[in-house]
C-alpha cells in the first residue's frame, strides 16, 4: 500500500501535525511519500531559497521508516489571485506526481492533502483524497484574493472523500461538507512536556517564581509586538524569552526592550525541558481572521508543561477556562491578564494543568485520524 502526503511545509526535525499524520499512515502499513511545500519561480529572488527551484530533480529520500520526501517542481506565482494560474499549476503538479520515480501514483491507497489551491491535480486520482484544513488560507497576507482562495478550497473540499478541520471556526467555514467533515484538534507529545513539569512541581506546596515569561513560535505579521512591548514595560523585573524565527520588523520593534530576548529556534526536546520553569506563557497573536481560526500547537505544549497562558482572541481557546488561559484583545488587556494569571497561579494549578493535558496527547488525535482513513478506504 502507498500513500501521498501533499504538504504546505517541508519535512523537518520538529514533528508537525502533517508529519505525525504521515507517520500514522506509515504505521498502518503504507509506504508514504511526503511531498514538501511548493515554491514559485519568485524563489530565485529570495536569499537562501533558490536551491528549491532545482530540488524537484532529486530522487525521493528516506527520512523515516516507510517514509520518503521529495520537493515538487516550481509553480507560477499569483495562483492565489487568479484561478486560471492555480489550475495551470495543478496540471503541472499532477504531471510531476505522475512522473515520479517509482510510479508512486500507480496503486496509491490514499492521498492526504493540505493544499487547497490545486483541486484539478486531485481530480481523477485513483484513490480517496483526505483534505486536512489547518488554517484559513484566505486570511493569509500577500498577493491573494480571498474569493479566489475560497473558491479553490471549495472545489478541493467537494472532490475530497473526507475533510478534516482543526477547530470549530474552520469547521463552520466548511459546513456544507458536514456529512464528510471531522474535527481533529492539534495535540501534544504529552510525556515529553509533562515529565519535566511533574519533576519540578510534584509535591511542591509553594510555587517559586523565576521572573520569566515564555513564547515559542514564529514571529511574523500576526505576532502582536505591541502586546509584548506592553508586557515588557509593565513587568520590568521579568524577562520575556521568545524562541523562534523573527521577521526584521519584529526585531526592530522589540530591540529597545532589554528584558525581551529573541533566542532563535530550539529543538522541541529543549523547549520541553525548560518550559516548566517559566512563570507564564504567551500567545501574543493579533486579532485577525487568520489567528482567530488557528488551533495553536503551543497552547497544548504550554499547558502540558503546567503553565498559565495569556493569548490573543483565538476562537479555539475559548473552550478553556481561566485556570488554563485568559484571552486579551489589547496591550492593556494583556498586562491585566498576565497579572491576574500570576496572582492566581499555584503549584496545585500547575499539577492540574499538566494532568488535564493528558487528553490532548497526539496518540488520541492519531486514533481519530486513523478512523477517518479507515472510513474512506
Amino acid at each position: 500500500m502507498k500513500a501521498l502526503v501533499l504538504s504546505t511545509n517541508d519535512f523537518r526535525s520538529f514533528p508537525s501535525r502533517k508529519q505525525r499524520f504521515a507517520g500514522c499512515l506509515a504505521s498502518m502499513g503504507m509506504d508514504v511519500l511526503y511531498v514538501e511545500a511548493p515554491v514559485t519561480w519568485l524563489a530565485a529572488l529570495r536569499p537562501g531559497h533558490s536551491h528549491k527551484l532545482l530540488a524537484w530533480r532529486e530522487p525521493p529520500r528516506l527520512v523515516a521508516e516507510h517514509t520518503w520526501t521529495i520537493s515538487p517542481s516550481p509553480w507560477l506565482p499569483l495562483f492565489k489571485r487568479y484561478e486560471r494560474i492555480a489550475d495551470y499549476n495543478a496540471r503541472r503538479y499532477r504531471g510531476f506526481l505522475d512522473g515520479l520515480e517509482g510510479n508512486w501514483m500507480e496503486g496509491v491507497t490514499v492521498v492526504l492533502s493540505y493544499l487547497p489551491f490545486i483541486p484539478d491535480a486531485l481530480t481523477g486520482v485513483p484513490a480517496p483524497v483526505i483534505y486536512d484544513c489547518v488554517d484559513d488560507h484566505a486570511a493569509y497576507p500577500g498577493l491573494l484574493r480571498k474569493e479566489t482562495v475560497d473558491r479553490l478550497e471549495a472545489r478541493t473540499a467537494r472532490m475530497a472523500s473526507a475533510v478534516i478541520a482543526t477547530n470549530q471556526a474552520i469547521a463552520r467555514k466548511l459546513a456544507e461538507h458536514a456529512s464528510k467533515l471531522t474535527v481533529i484538534a492539534n495535540g501534544v507529545d504529552y510525556d515529553l512536556f509533562a515529565a519535566p513539569a511533574r519533576t519540578l512541581h510534584e509535591g511542591a506546596a509553594l510555587l517559586e517564581r523565576s521572573h520569566r515569561f515564555l513564547y515559542a513560535g514564529a514571529m511574523r505579521e500576526w505576532f502582536d509586538v505591541d502586546a509584548v512591548a506592553a508586557v515588557a514595560v509593565a513587568f520590568p523585573s521579568f524577562v520575556v524569552d521568545c524562541y523562534g524565527s523573527a521577521m526584521p520588523a519584529v526585531r526592530e520593534r522589540l530591540a529597545p526592550f532589554r528584558n525581551v530576548r529573541l533566542l532563535g529556534t530550539v529543538a522541541q526536546n529543549h523547549l520541553a525541558q525548560v518550559a516548566p520553569g517559566y512563570d507564564l506563557a504567551l500567545i501574543p497573536f493579533r486579532d485577525c481572521p487568520l489567528t482567530s481560526a488557528i488551533d495553536p500547537l503551543k497552547f497544548y505544549e504550554y499547558t502540558a508543561a503546567g503553565l498559565p497562558v495569556v493569548a490573543g482572541p483565538i476562537d479555539a481557546l475559548g473552550a478553556f477556562d481561566e485556570r488554563q488561559v485568559m484571552l486579551a484583545g489589547s496591550p492593556r488587556e494583556y498586562v491585566e491578564a498576565v497579572q491576574a494569571m500570576l496572582d492566581a497561579d499555584t503549584a496545585a494549578l500547575r499539577r492540574f494543568r499538566t494532568e488535564d493535558a493528558r487528553r490532548f496527547d497526539w496518540s488520541l488525535r492519531l486514533a481519530e485520524f486513523r478512523q477517518v482513513v479507515t472510513s474512506v478506504m
